[in-house]
């Protein structure tokens, strides 16, 4: 695998001869060329200073008011020891609130590729590493995909630190550490770790720092190919972690014991372990009083059960099963076929693949179009599909109802994995009818016991069977719900099992 350009000059450290160093530093960024890195060199306290910094990724205003002015109104005289000048500049002359020194030109790249400056000082080994970030950067406003009748209205954004300053609003506790590292081996990308210390499982936040470090990926750009690098079951169809827009439900899952990655550039976190529940419970599930919920997750898993099985059950029956059709609506079916030429499979496959381009492509378009888009091309499209005699009657409400069942589905990644589900099972129906539906379900359900997240069960705390809050289908009062999630250390210092009830 060939190496970065200039990987020798990266891995090098400064000689402290500034013309050398700030050479360095050109060679690396191609300047000239690159016309964005801004070498600004300067006297002051008796030396030679170079600052470096990109941009448009570093504020001028704290380069100007907090450095440039700093170190030049400076009465002090910087030592003149090697390794004492830059020490002397954090401790006695910059007004920056985060500074370090290095002496790696590794560390100060990466730092100025991130929005820091680096302040070389004419015969000091190290460098200053300024913090600097001002570059311009969507402000919190409404989650996308995950929007709630109840509840807050906060949504993740593209910075690493607003999102871990949202978190930190929600979880007030120093017990909430956040580590920091970077993914990609060429370019790379910094992300952070978070999660409560005595409520997490060390078992499962060693498991996932072994699989971020053992990632060897050139580039890491999101929080889905990171997901795809440190899953269990890389071949699976639903996914083993949950990507959420919102900080509400993110702090909610450190609550539990859960890890939370946040990924620069990414408006989303990622949160592992999870289980078939997580994804299947809404952001606003907490926000309801019990009675209220419980009914609206059982309305959820009804309209999961029939995006999944309504399909392929249809074909089932009417191929292979017709004596189990009541004979009004057996007569009704088969006046309605009475002039469609192509077989019932056919037909399901024809409208679930309309259905299937309509909905993408009232995501693709603008916003302002799309709900049209969805309503009127469905509309138009099966009026007329009815009327040429293509489809019949009950397939455009099988599929109606199909579609209703998968807008249920709160977490994205897992309605595409129900949708590859129906395919598979409207074939198993047409091939062997209830018992090829029953045999793919149970195939299925052996698939899903058999897979992991983090090393969790993927259908815990069902199978295997673990003691847990009554907060997994149906919904108990706040006051009944003393354990805390299986997913947690056992005797967390949350734990609060013991308490008396009001």
């Amino acid at each position: 695998m060939p190496d970065l350009p200039n990987i020798r000059l990266l891995r090098s450290a400064l000689s402290g001869e500034l013309d050398q160093d700030v050479q360095t530093f050109k060679t690396i960024f191609n300047s000239p060329q690159n016309e964005d890195i801004i070498f600004r060199r300067f006297q002051a306290a008796g030396f030679s200073m170079c600052l470096i910094y990109l941009e448009g990724m570093a504020s001028a205003n704290q380069i100007a008011d907090f450095i440039l002015r700093a170190t030049m109104e400076s009465d002090g005289r910087i030592p003149e020891s090697s390794g004492q000048g830059v020490q002397f500049l954090m401790e006695n002359v910059l007004n920056i609130p985060q500074a370090s020194a290095w002496e790696t030109v590794e560390k100060l790249v990466e730092g100025i590729l991130g929005g820091m400056s680096a302040l070389l000082v004419d015969g000091c080994r190290e460098a200053c590493l300024l913090e600097t970030r001002g570059f311009e950067k969507r402000s919190v406003g409404k989650t996308q995909s995950e929007s709630v009748v109840s509840g807050s209205q906060e949504g993740f954004v593209e910075s690493l630190r607003t999102n871990i300053t949202l978190l930190r609003r929600y979880v007030q506790s120093p017990q909430l550490i956040t580590e920091k590292s970077a993914v990609g081996t060429k370019v790379r990308k910094d992300i952070a770790l978070l999660y409560l210390t005595g409520v997490v499982r060390e078992k499962s936040l060693e498991e996932i720092r072994r699989r971020i470090q053992k990632i060897q990926s050139a580039s890491v750009q999101s929080l889905g190919q990171l997901q795809q690098h440190i899953e269990d079951c890389p071949f699976a169809i639903l996914p083993q972690m949950m990507l959420t827009e919102r900080p509400d439900r993110a702090a909610s899952c450190l609550l539990d014991g859960q890890i939370v990655i946040l990924m620069d550039n990414s408006p989303c976190a990622l949160v592992a372990p999870a289980t078939v529940f997580h994804l299947l419970h809404a952001s606003d599930d907490n926000f309801q009083r019990w009675q209220y919920g419980t009914f609206l997750r059982l309305i959820r898993f009804i309209g999961i059960l029939f995006s999944a099985f309504l399909p392929g059950f249809y074909v089932a029956v009417t191929l292979f099963h017709p004596h189990l059709i009541p004979t009004a609506l057996l007569t009704a079916i088969a006046e309605s076929r009475s002039n469609v030429p192509f077989t019932i499979l056919t037909e399901v496959l024809i409208m679930e693949i309309s259905y299937d381009l309509i909905n993408e492509a009232s995501m693709r378009i603008p916003s302002q179009i799309g709900s049209a888009i969805g309503i009127v091309g469905g509309l138009i499209l099966g009026q007329a599909a009815v009327s040429a005699s293509i489809i019949s009657p009950i397939v455009i409400i099988v599929i109606a109802l199909t579609g209703l069942g998968n807008f249920v589905i709160p977490n994205y990644g897992f309605t595409i994995g129900v949708m590859i589900y129906r395919l598979i099972l409207i074939f198993a129906g047409a091939l062997m009818g209830l018992y090829g539906l029953v045999l793919a379900t149970f195939l299925i359900l052996c698939h899903l016991c058999s897979m992991r997240s983090l090393g969790v069960p993927f259908l815990s705390p069902i199978s295997p069977y673990r003691r847990h809050n009554p907060d997994i289908v149906l919904r108990f009062p706040v006051w009944l719900q003393k354990r805390l999630l299986f997913l947690a250390r056992h005797k967390s210092w949350m734990h609060t099992e013991g308490d008396d009830e009001p």
